[in-house]
């Protein structure tokens, strides 16, 4: 057990040896971003360790920004980030389509629903305003199809609004011709510049604009996946069987830890359209693109990811781009044996340094494996008898906002559950979370949600 009243740096007569180069690893590709070995020496540190000599000050404004009055209703701040040009541009797109669809028809049937939209008449603003609404209220009510919605024949499931706003076949004739670009202008399948998100990649656009217009985040960042649920035939449709969902589409995520606030998201592509530049790691390529995309480098943020983007390499990188970096480490990435190959008893830790960079190693309880993990910003520190670095990573890590403690992941998927199976392990749901990613749950103590 480190003695917390030393506070000296020490050298543990580690040399080069005391490092092992991976070679054949598919998942990590460490022979790709090498460490040199006639690098500076890793040295021993022992908690509580002195204040390092790096410039930690964080200046920026961080906050909402360019938001309305303060008496300001709901809509307003829906507006901020679906805009009335964008909303106008889903207007023009819509009734382009609609037109282009229906003079490529040579005849309609007699009872063809697109007779009512030429009876009515091309959408206007106020009715995709409406759309929209009963969109976002079809997710709220759920009932087994669109058309129980404009049912009136029980009472009781009656729901009057959504007829109020739509006849039920104008709602069905918007969402056909529904439409946020023009097809024309698309590049063909087989085309070198075809992408599977351009029918949407100008509203994830938008998103990542008005993000960064109306809040600047505070210090502490974090980088996840997210997975939006999808049954659709695309090539992007990708399969994370620790998902809940399962199938959906993927995406990257960077939002600051203590809120949840998305900042930026990407899209990912799949490995034919959205390739890892050669020579580096994909997690550590996710990382520069969404950082660089924010605008957020040389501003002294400390950014929190899991073993997936974490490496050696990568916190040196960011360091040189005024970013702080704190993550898990797997154990097939390459780093000295002491940390590597720990041996550790209960409750025990065990911290190296070179540089900025910290390295530690600790084990919760005999019979657990060693957690490992870096940072160039923390110094090496004991807090409730574990390292200070690891009470910082359970309390920022979570792109979505709700990985922040284990008992919020478990409320969530619990719910999940109910709502699926109506017959619910509790117990069994710990464990094969823990199973699946121990740092969700590593203790009681992370449980408190604040």
């Amino acid at each position: 057990m480190a003695d917390s009243s030393d506070s000296e740096q020490f050298s543990d007569g580690e040399s080069d040896d005391d490092f092992e180069v991976l070679s054949g690893s598919s998942e990590s590709e460490d022979e790709m971003n090498e460490i040199p070995m006639n690098a500076n020496p890793w040295f021993r540190v022992r908690p509580p360790e002195i204040d390092y000599l790096h410039d930690q000050r964080f200046v920026e404004n961080s906050g909402p920004q360019n938001v309305p009055a303060a008496d300001a209703k709901p809509i307003d701040y829906f507006l901020l980030f679906l805009t009335l040009d964008f909303l106008r541009h889903i207007v023009r797109e819509t009734n382009r389509y609609a037109q282009d669809f229906i003079t490529s028809r040579q005849r309609l049937r007699r009872f063809s629903r697109l007779h009512s939209w030429f009876k009515v008449g091309a959408v206007t603003l106020a009715e995709m305003k409406g759309f929209i609404s009963v969109i976002l209220n079809m997710g709220l009510i759920r009932k087994p199809s669109i058309t129980e919605y404009w049912n009136k024949k029980f009472p009781s499931q009656d729901t009057v609004w959504f007829r109020d706003i739509f006849s039920r076949n104008r709602f069905q004739s918007i969402l056909k011709f529904f439409h946020i670009v023009d097809n024309t202008t698309l590049p063909n399948r087989n085309d070198d510049n075809y992408s599977p998100t351009s029918k949407f990649q100008c509203f994830v656009d938008l998103f990542n604009r008005q993000s960064k217009l109306h809040y600047k985040p505070k210090q502490n960042l974090s980088i996840d996946e997210s997975l939006i649920a999808s049954k659709g035939r695309s090539s992007i449709i990708q399969y994370i069987p620790s998902k809940a969902a399962k199938f959906g589409i993927k995406l990257w995520v960077l939002a600051e830890a203590v809120s949840g606030y998305i900042y930026q998201l990407s899209v990912y592509k799949g490995r034919q359209f959205d390739p890892t530049p050669q020579g580096m790691l994909q997690g550590a390529y996710v990382v520069n693109k969404l950082l660089d995309a924010a605008g957020l480098f040389h501003k002294s943020y400390h950014l929190f990811t899991d073993s997936f983007f974490s490496s050696i390499n990568l916190a040196k990188e960011l360091l040189t781009k005024g970013t702080f970096f704190t993550g898990t480490l797997r154990a097939n990435r390459q780093m000295p044996n002491s940390i590597k190959h720990p041996v550790l008893q209960e409750k025990e830790s065990v911290y190296i340094r070179q540089g900025n960079i910290l390295l530690c190693a600790y084990k919760e309880r005999n019979g657990r494996k060693p957690v490992r993990l870096i940072s160039s910003f923390s110094k090496a520190a004991q807090e409730n008898d574990k390292p200070a670095m690891i009470c910082a990573y359970n309390k920022f890590t979570g792109g979505n906002g709700c990985d922040k403690s284990g008992l919020y992941c478990v409320l969530a998927t619990v719910i999940e559950r109910l709502r699926i199976e109506q017959d619910v392990d509790i117990q069994h749901i710990i464990k094969q979370m823990r199973n699946r990613r121990p740092q969700i749950i590593p203790n009681y103590v992370s449980t408190d949600y604040k």
